[in-house]
This record gives structure tokens, C-alpha cells and sequence, in this order.
């Protein structure tokens, strides 16, 4: 899967390389998903390859473009802790540049990045973004952070932004133009299909409808989900990503009800079975050193960004936490898929047929 969080935990080992030829398979698998995740997958050919762990001429190349791109001087043979550092910065700001994307796809700027405006969401994405860009002292970064209110401080960041780009602006409204500038001032760091799979296929397949999910605060087991369950991962993601704590995956799609060893006996039309659910642990704390697990998420009192990111779940309508079942399962986060039966087998039958 790739995450950052598993990228970190990999290069804080003291002795951290990983270089050209190396029989370290599980750890050249995590570039090389890294790598295709910041748009470097034509040059990895991952249509033929994937992430197949071995780091020979095509990695190295994706890596000598990586670094190209991000003025690093290497011949790409060897990935060490500072070429690894800004490789995860890249990728904990890829999920706001592709939303960011997205909504200029969609001709949206001028509907959501204005003023007070209510898209809490967007509007953090947006300051996550400026603040790359070298605008943290104008949103007083420090402070607020991405806190997701288009207020002053966000005004004086666009403000400035408009500035260096030679563009009249109140600050108001941070338009489609706009957009696009800090677009194309971001993108130069990461390779050309960066905005191409912010999800990659399973099966080569029209057909098939599930897919390999990954997020900046996603860790563990990789997920395999529906493609319609993806927009709500994402937002579970942003969720996360508020309250600092990672989701530590244990279980997603499944192809049967029968799952050794589970903690609760899972339900004949779960939602694992066609991708729309996850089980999960949380992560928090300092370098994220916190667990809490199924007893842990059983408690009245949690701590407190475990709290929150299940109050978000709670307060999402379209989400359920397996907690609030009358027969609990703290792991599970759901989209209650199953609840019109016909749905779901049709959903099924298309998922058996695809495999």
C-alpha cells in the first residue's frame, strides 16, 4: 500500500538505504508504490511490472526523474533518508492537489474557495496547499494550521499568492486562474501522471469494479474497495487527517462471510464482500506511537483524536462505525450498503462475475 506512514516508519531505522539491486523486496515495493502514486508509472512501466520489488533500471530511472524533479542530485541508484523525506512530504500533500484538481475538472473554484465559506474540507485542502507553496506566514500557519475557515488569514495568503503572480485580487475569492497557478507551481515536483490514480485497478478490467486504495494516513493491509466506496474513504482519510491519527487496516474486501478468528462473526451480506467497509485500529500520538485497538475502541473515555475522527464517522451521514451496532464491532467503519438487500446482491453478483 502506499502510505507515508509506512514510508516513515521504514526510513527512521538508523541505517536506512535502500539502493540499487537490493534483496530488501517489502521496502523497495513501498518506493515503488510511492513512486507510482507521485506519477512516475510510466517510466516503472507499471502496467507490466506493479510494484514487483525488485529495484533494477526502471526504478532507478523513476527515481533520477523523482529527484530531477525535486532539484536533488542523485543517478538514482540509492534512496536515502533526505531524498526519502521530501518523497513523503510529496506524498502527504498528493490527496489536496488532486481534490484541488478535481474541482478545477469540474469549473468549481469560484462555488467553494470564497470568503467564509462552509466547505470546511475544500477550504483546508486549499490552506494545506498555499502553505506548500510558501504562504504559512501570511495564513499563520503556526496558529491555525489548516483549520478550514476562509477568514482573514486565508485572505492575506491568496492575497499574496495573486501578488507573485502578477494578479489583481482582493483576496475574496480564490478563482478557477488561481487555481490553476498554484496547480502548475506544485505539479513541477511530482511526475506527469500524478493526478492520473489517486486509486490504480486490480484486474485490467472495465468490468471489475474494485481497486487499491491508498491515503496519506492509511496504513497496514492494503484496502481493496468498491469504486463507488471510494469517495467516502477518502473523506475517512481527511477525517484522519484532522485529528492526527492514522487508520491501521486489517481487513477490507473479503470473498467470503467466513473470516478465522474474528473478533465478531461477520454478517452473511456484510459489506466487506463487496468492498465497502473497513476494519481498522487507530494510531495517535506522538510519531503516531498509540494504539488503540477493538478493546481500546470499546471504552467510554477515549483519547481525545480517537474521540473526534469516531465522532466525524458518527456525524457523517453516509458512514457508519461498527461501534453503534447492536452487536458492536468498534473496528468496522461501513456505508451501510447492505441496507436495501436488492442493492447489495446486485452489487455482489457483479463483484463474482469481475474476479
Amino acid at each position: 500500500m502506499c502510505c507515508s506512514n509506512d514510508f516513515i516508519n521504514l526510513f527512521k531505522k538508523s541505517s536506512f538505504t535502500i539502493k540499487k539491486n537490493s534483496d530488501e523486496k517489502e521496502a523497495i515495493q513501498l518506493l515503488q508504490n510511492s513512486l507510482f502514486h507521485l506519477g512516475f508509472g510510466k517510466i516503472l512501466n507499471w502496467e507490466k511490472y506493479g510494484a514487483d520489488g525488485d529495484y533494477g533500471n526502471l526504478t532507478t530511472k523513476a527515481v533520477l526523474s523523482f529527484c530531477r524533479q525535486n532539484n536533488i542530485d542523485s543517478n538514482g541508484e540509492v534512496i536515502d533518508k533526505s531524498i526519502a523525506n521530501i518523497m513523503v512530504k510529496r506524498l502527504d500533500v498528493l490527496d489536496e492537489l488532486q481534490l484541488l484538481q478535481e474541482i478545477i475538472n469540474n469549473n468549481q473554484c469560484e462555488e467553494i474557495f470564497y470568503k467564509n465559506s462552509p466547505k470546511k474540507e475544500q477550504i483546508q485542502a486549499l490552506q494545506t496547499l498555499l502553505n506548500e507553496a510558501g504562504f504559512g506566514k501570511e495564513l499563520n500557519w503556526k496558529k491555525y494550521k489548516n483549520d478550514g475557515d476562509y477568514g482573514n488569514c486565508t485572505t492575506n495568503a491568496v492575497i499574496a499568492f495573486s501578488i507573485k503572480n502578477n494578479i489583481n485580487s482582493d483576496g475574496a475569492v480564490f478563482n478557477q486562474e488561481l487555481a490553476q497557478l498554484l496547480i502548475k507551481q506544485l505539479s513541477l515536483f511530482y511526475g506527469e501522471d500524478w493526478f492520473l490514480h489517486p486509486v490504480s485497478e486490480i484486474i485490467e478490467s472495465n468490468k471489475n469494479p474494485l481497486v487499491e486504495f491508498s491515503g496519506s494516513h492509511f496504513t497496514g493491509k492494503t484496502v481493496i474497495a468498491d469504486k463507488d466506496f471510494v469517495p467516502y474513504l477518502k473523506r475517512i482519510n481527511n477525517y484522519a487527517k484532522k485529528h492526527k491519527v492514522k487508520i491501521h487496516v486489517t481487513s477490507s474486501f473479503r470473498k467470503t462471510s467466513i473470516v478465522p478468528g474474528a473478533i465478531v462473526s461477520p454478517a452473511k451480506m456484510s459489506n466487506h464482500m463487496i468492498g465497502h467497509a473497513i476494519d481498522m485500529n487507530l494510531q495517535y500520538g506522538e510519531n503516531f506511537s498509540k494504539w488503540c485497538n477493538s478493546s481500546c475502541l470499546a471504552k467510554t473515555n477515549l483519547a481525545e483524536p480517537v474521540a473526534n475522527f469516531i465522532q466525524e464517522i458518527r456525524n457523517d451521514q453516509h458512514l457508519r462505525w461498527g461501534g453503534d451496532f447492536k452487536k458492536r464491532d468498534t473496528v468496522h467503519i461501513d456505508d451501510h450498503y447492505n441496507k436495501d438487500i436488492e442493492k447489495w446482491k446486485l452489487k455482489y453478483n457483479q463483484i463474482q462475475q469481475s474476479l
